[in-house]
């Protein structure tokens, strides 16, 4: 009979986590719990209060707001939030944003 004990090879928690987020089923839904996630640190809690929902899919990012002008406002800064929220995740995921 073999010792268990000596072919336990202890691992750090946190190289475990990753081995399981790293799973190709898990890996996307935790990109995009993170995308949809820095929506709001990106954009601060002004803007979070007249967000209804996130919602990332297939590189677009759509955002539904209920305020018309506040709409039409990140409207024109739509380049330039794209490129803040792709640096904040840490890679070029986000290729548009469409705003409802």
């Amino acid at each position: 009979m073999r010792d268990s004990k000596k072919d336990f090879d202890p691992k750090p928690i946190k190289n475990v986590l990753q081995d399981i987020v790293g799973q190709k089923s898990l890996k996307k839904g935790v990109q995009n719990i993170r995308i949809c996630n820095a929506w709001g640190e990106i954009v601060g809690q002004n803007i979070i209060q007249y967000t209804d929902e996130v919602k990332f899919s297939h590189n677009i990012l759509y955002v539904t707001l209920h305020s018309a002008p506040l709409k039409m406002e990140l409207s024109y800064r739509l380049e330039s939030l794209t490129n803040r929220l792709n640096e904040h995740i840490g890679a070029t995921v986000i290729q548009k944003i469409v705003l409802r």
